[in-house]
């Protein structure tokens, strides 16, 4: 039964795991600027709002990373997810290393690998409202709304600009960028695939092929997740040092 496994990190664990990784940077601190005219303090009140929802939103993915650390760090030995043939003559053997307990942390693993995505890119989309209020852009959210504002940004602060686009265009981001949307929209890149693939040759007319099915690794999420936050880590400290400067 899946309650026999539950188990959440100790404070220890805790502690252990936030002091094996970055994550603890994941906040941006800017100082308090001078409140100036009515206006002024209207608009510095707008930014610390914006502010504060963005840190709450890398909290909640500061979180999710120590539960998703758990759980790998428990044994999910999928680094060779099939045998062929298998151990007991089977044509192929998903999975061939895990156990009970196995199969229940990875299903944790995956959970929680889902919401650090959805909160980490929660966060990066608030960090565009948080430059619309600062820079006092005043654009309003729409489809579009991260690209207008990185074309304002491009004349009110190029450097900025630059490293932002340097992040997004990343190895890690890119790739994560694909993960997330499969995981959310497509079939999943952490489950094992049917291995069957249909290919249209003409109308009416379709060759389907069988194979092993795809899948990607527990350690491949792990390097692309510690990957996004080596590259998000340097942003904040510009964007730390565009607001004080600016100020």
């Amino acid at each position: 039964m899946i309650h026999d496994y539950l188990e959440y990190p100790s404070k220890s664990q805790w502690i252990e795991i936030v002091s094996e990784t970055r994550i603890s940077e994941l906040y941006l601190e800017v100082s308090e600027t001078k409140e100036g005219d009515i206006i002024s303090s209207l608009f510095n009140q707008e930014f610390k709002s914006w502010l504060r929802l963005f840190n709450n939103r890398l909290g909640q993915s500061r979180m999710s990373y120590v539960f998703l650390m758990h759980y790998y760090k428990k044994g999910i030995p999928d680094d060779e997810w099939f045998l062929s043939p298998g151990k007991e003559g089977q044509s192929v053997q998903y999975f061939p290393h895990f156990n009970e307990e196995n199969f229940y942390y990875k299903m944790m693993f995956d959970y929680y690998m889902d919401i650090f995505y959805y909160k980490f890119f929660s966060a990066w989309d608030t960090m565009f409202h948080v430059i619309n209020v600062y820079y006092r852009f005043d654009l309003l959210p729409n489809s579009r709304f991260n690209s207008n504002v990185m074309q304002r940004l491009l004349q009110r602060n190029n450097s900025l600009h630059t490293i932002i686009s340097n992040v997004s265009n990343s190895e890690p981001f890119v790739q994560s960028r694909t993960l997330r949307n499969n995981i959310t929209h497509n079939y999943a890149p952490n489950d094992i695939s049917s291995g069957i693939t249909i290919e249209k040759i003409k109308e009416g007319v379709s060759k389907i092929s069988f194979g092993i099915g795809t899948y990607t690794t527990s350690k491949t999420f792990i390097e692309n997740v510690n990957g996004i936050i080596d590259k998000f880590i340097p942003l904040l400290a510009a964007l730390k040092n565009a607001f004080e400067s600016d100020s």
